[in-house]
């Protein structure tokens, strides 16, 4: 008896390390870009950048930010600019591959 709970015990072990509901991560992508002043290019900071309303990053002072992790296939960029700025658009479609790095480089303007 103690043999077979021994095994079936090692089983769910086995079965849990192996778990097949998760992707491995090449099925993601990247998304990064820049956050800029239109009239001066100048970086702006603090711009919410979220990846179909799960996957959020902000940009830094420097403007840039990187979301890892996405989905492949198709996912919606949103922009929500920091006070004093407006986004037009403040939404991008975007479509990566497995791996793939995208750029999404989002002007705004001061309002």
């Amino acid at each position: 008896m103690r043999r077979v709970r021994f095994a079936l015990f090692a089983l769910a072990v086995l079965l849990t390390a192996c778990n097949p509901a998760l992707p491995p991560a090449q099925n993601y992508a990247t998304v990064t870009g820049r956050v800029f002043d239109v009239a001066t290019s100048a970086p702006v900071a603090g711009a919410v950048i979220t990846v179909s309303t799960v996957l959020v990053a902000t940009s830094g002072a420097d403007g840039t930010y990187r979301i890892p992790n996405v989905p492949v296939g198709q996912n919606e960029v949103q922009v929500r600019p920091p006070a004093g700025y407006t986004a037009t658009p403040d939404q991008y479609l975007i479509a990566p591959q497995p791996g793939e790095t995208v750029t999404v480089n989002i002007p705004l303007t001061k309002s």
